[in-house]
Order: structure tokens, then sequence, then C-alpha cells
């Protein structure tokens, strides 16, 4: 490790945007002829063990980071160029049986995606990693930064977490201290809810002006079909509605292979239901007739759940301090018209490498030095993008149902002003509940299994309750344990009213934080090379 304790650039987390950062930055530098240090880590045991993206991709940053990736002869590139989009179905689900597929000409230019390859988020990363470490980027998985680094008000590196350490957080005999890493400028991309950026943006307020960041939580499934199932390849399906018309969000399908389809359902969290179980609504998701025929004899063989920052346009941090950049998810970049963010996230990393190398060649990385990617972002599609829909989220949170937000949504852009937000926990309502049974359909305990997510059971717990009594007074005032049914991996349980947490189940979506409504969740990034291991989702 002494080997990188100081780069010149570190990227926080082995993500689409902190690759493509490293990589164009490594180019530019390359091309130059310089030989400063570019160095990613990533907390996941390999890298893409932590991605849960079963995505349909915008290739044009791709084609102008790396021009010749279609000429690349290898797994992941084939498997790529033979996704593309064939068929592209938007569906409205009314009630548990009845669908209803739209004409094509009413489906908004934004959402389509005929042409658009669909890929595995953990596949492709790990192949953008290969490509960066070719250029001379390294790239080291199974290190947690736990703590920014500063001196004064600049952002000197990280800290990372400590290993070896029992329950109580004694020194075991494999015990190894964490270091510290310095940078002359940490990129923190480390996707939704990542903490160290929140603490750059909080600290040096750089969030000062903006609304609160508001998310979805998305849980998915891998289903593995007969081989003459009815869905087949390069097919994409959106649904909305069913199973839950009066939340924002959605259904999909992709194909990921010719029987096997990644199964999503996406819920924003500014839900009002105490009762409210993600994995159960993906169930009654899937056993709708529309869904189920085309899911026919298939065996779910994966599972997984992350969050995606949805605020858009009016939530965006300043995205650069003394010292540091934030990209991708960890900025908020996801463009929720189109329900997509890859191509953002790449786009943010390649822009934040262009001007790391500008800063290389001044020698200046304060915030005067690095405000040239703020530049760079809002002349680009990025936040171009983002304006054409900056009140599309919150539409659909006023409107209170998808029979309203819809419509709305397709007006938003014609709002001059900025329609506020507050944050997801603040949603929940007293006596509102669904009600839903998940009597027949499979336990959460059963997809966690499929997740591959394992913690070391003598470590500390990485989840702790800062005021425990506070959850007593929950269950009394919502009439439901909140973060019991919220968790898309049965984490919380109570037993004799006491909370009792399993840390060893947690899918790191970290749902928790933003939706429980007490605000006592206080989730910790655990050892490096731990928690899930996606393999293709």
């Amino acid at each position: 490790m002494d080997a990188i304790n100081q780069v010149d650039v570190l990227f926080i987390g082995a993500g689409p945007a902190s690759l493509a950062g490293a990589i164009r930055a490594k180019q530019l530098l390359n091309a130059a002829g310089r030989t400063e240090s570019v160095v990613v880590i990533e907390k996941s045991e390999k890298v893409g063990q932590h991605i849960l993206s079963g995505l349909v991709f915008e290739s044009e940053a791709l084609d102008e980071l790396i021009p010749d990736w279609r000429d690349h002869q290898d797994e992941f590139v084939t498997k790529a160029l033979a996704s593309a989009v064939e068929r592209d179905d938007t569906v409205f689900l009314a009630g548990p049986s009845r669908a209803m597929k739209l004409p094509e000409f009413v489906v908004p230019g934004y959402m389509r995606n005929r042409g658009k390859f669909i890929l595995s988020g953990s596949e492709m990363v790990a192949w953008l990693a290969r490509e960066a470490e070719a250029i001379g980027v390294r790239v080291y998985p199974g290190f947690a930064a736990t703590e920014v680094v500063y001196d004064g008000r600049r952002v000197a590196g990280v800290r990372l977490g400590d290993r070896g350490l029992d329950r109580e957080g004694r020194q075991q005999v494999n015990h190894v201290p964490g270091e510290t890493i310095t940078a002359k400028v940490t990129v923190f991309g480390e996707g939704s809810l990542g903490q160290l950026a929140e603490d750059v943006i909080k600290r040096n307020g750089l969030a000062k002006d903006a609304n609160p960041q508001i998310y979805s939580v998305g849980v998915k499934e891998i289903v593995k079909l007969p081989a003459d199932n009815k869905f087949g390849a390069n097919h994409v399906v959106h649904t909305f509605g069913y199973p839950l018309p009066r939340l924002f969000g959605g259904g999909t399908i992709y194909s990921m292979s010719q029987n096997t389809v990644a199964v999503a359902l996406v819920m924003g969290l500014d839900w009002k239901y105490a009762d409210l179980n993600p994995y159960l609504e993906l169930q009654r998701f899937k056993a709708h007739a529309y869904i189920a025929r085309l899911l026919e004899g298939g065996e779910t063989i994966a599972y997984g759940a992350k969050t995606l920052p949805e605020g858009g346009y009016y939530s965006l941090p300043q995205p650069y301090t003394d010292g540091a950049l934030i990209v991708g998810d960890a900025a908020g970049f996801t463009d929720v018209r189109k329900l997509k963010g890859w191509h953002n996230a790449m786009r943010s990393g390649m822009l934040a490498g262009e001007a790391i190398a500008a800063a290389i060649a001044t020698d200046d990385f304060s915030a005067a030095g690095l405000k040239a990617y703020d530049d760079l972002l809002r002349a680009s599609p990025v936040v171009r993008d983002l304006r054409k829909g900056r009140n599309y989220r919150q539409v659909f949170s006023k409107g209170g149902s998808v029979y309203v937000g819809a419509p709305l949504s397709l007006l938003q852009g014609l709002v001059p002003w900025k329609i506020g937000t507050e944050p997801d926990f603040a949603a929940m309502k007293k006596g509102a509940r669904l009600g839903h049974d998940g009597n027949g359909f499979t336990d959460r305990l059963t997809g966690v299994a499929l997740s591959g997510t394992i913690h070391r059971e003598e470590e500390p717990s990485h989840i702790t309750i800062a005021e425990p009594g506070k959850c007593v007074e929950c269950g009394e005032t919502y009439g439901e344990r909140a973060c019991v049914n919220f968790c898309p991996g049965e984490v919380y349980e109570f037993v004799d009213g006491q909370l009792v947490i399993a840390p060893s189940n947690c899918l790191h979506c970290q749902t928790c934080r933003a939706k429980c409504p007490e605000q006592v969740i206080l989730w910790h990034v655990p050892e490096g090379g731990e928690g899930p291991k996606y393999k293709a989702m």
C-alpha cells in the first residue's frame, strides 16, 4: 500500500464516472509526455461487484472516450455490439391483469431506445478498468475510503478504514490500520448517497442554494428464461402504473441475452407508506398477468438494490472545491427524464479528467484552478439535458400520482421557477398504509442470498442507531416499523419490541439513510471487499 500513499490524482469509487475520468486524465497526461500518477480505489473486492445497473446505454460518451472501442476484439465488446435495442415497448399496467402498449408516436423522444445498447453495468466497469490499466491508470479494489482528509478547507486526500477489528472495535491478530492517501486532487465518484462527497459538500457549503437531493430505490433481479421464451433478445420494456400508481417510478425488463432478462422496479423514495416493502412490490410487479407471461418458466438467479439521485438540475451542488471534484451520481447527474445516468456519469468524469489535466499543467489545484470543470459541465449535454428536465421529478411528487404527474412532466419545462423538494424521509405520513400481503411470494432473505452479499461476522457493525428510543416512537407514530419494511435486504427486525440489526444482509443501497423518518440510522462503509458480489447486474 505504501506505493500509493502519495499520488497525484485519486479517484474514489470504480464506477463509470471515475473510470472514464481516470482514462481521460491519463490519456491527456500521456499525450503531453507527463508521468503524474492516476489512481482509482474501490471498496468492492473486484471491480463491478457493487455496480447494479442493467442499462440501456447511450454510447456517445464512450465513442468520445475510446473512439475505436467497437474494434476491440474482446468478449465485452462482442456482447455489447450484439445487444442493440430492436424492440422498444412502453406499457401502461392498469390493475393486476390489464396492460396497454403505447404507440411509439406518443412516447417522448428522450424515452425511446432503438439502437442503444443493453449492457450489464458490472461487466462494463470491469471492462473500463482493464482499459484504464492498459494506459497506466492504477486500479485498486478492496480499499474502502471512510474519511476525507482536509488541510483547512482544501481536500488533501482520504483515510482508509481499519481492517481486522472485532465487534467491539478491538484489534485482532490480523488488524491492518487504515492508511491515509494524499493527492493533489481527489475526485469523488462513490455513486448515489456517497458519504465522502456529502461530507465535502456540507463542510464547504457547496449546496447552500440547491434543493435537497431526492432519490428512488431500484430493486432488481436477473431471471433465466427457457430457450423458447416469449421475451427474446434485443428487447426493452418500460412500464408505469401498477403496482404503485401513486408513486413516481415504474418497471423495466431488459434482455441481457437470448434467455436472460433483467427485471427491475424503481420507486421514488418520497412515498408516504410506512409499510411499503420494495422487494414485495417487485414480486407483485412480476405477478402482473402481462409480466408473468413474458417471464413464464423463468428462474431468478440474482438480486440486488440501489438508490438513484433524482433531484436533477435544482439539486446539483457546486461540483468543485479546493483539491477536489465530484462526478457522476455523487453529484446527482442522473437524467431522470430518460431514466438513465451512465452517459452523464461518464461524461462528467471525462470533463473532470480534462480539468485535472489543465490544473496539472498550471500546478493550480485550488477551487479557482478546478472551476474549469464546472465551466465544461455547463457547456456540455450533461447540464443542458438536466436543465430541460429541471422540474421533472418535482411535478410527479406534487401531482401525487402517475395520472397527474405524467401529463405535467411534459409541461414542466415551461415552469420558469424552481419547484422545491423536501428530503424523502419527510414524506412519511401517519396512518398511511398500503396493506399489501406478501403471502405466496418469496421472502427477502431468498433475494439476499442471491445477491452474494458477504460481511465478516465478527467485525464491528457498519450500521448503528444514534437514538434507539426514537425507533420505538417511530413505530407508535406510524403504526409500522418503517425500516423493517423499506430495507431491500431485511437488515432490520424487531424481536420482543427491540430492534435487531443484521448487517450481514446489507446490500449497500443506503435506502435506510434516505428514508428513516427519524434519521437515526448511521451507515458507515464496512471493511474493503465486503458487501454484494454482483456479476452481471
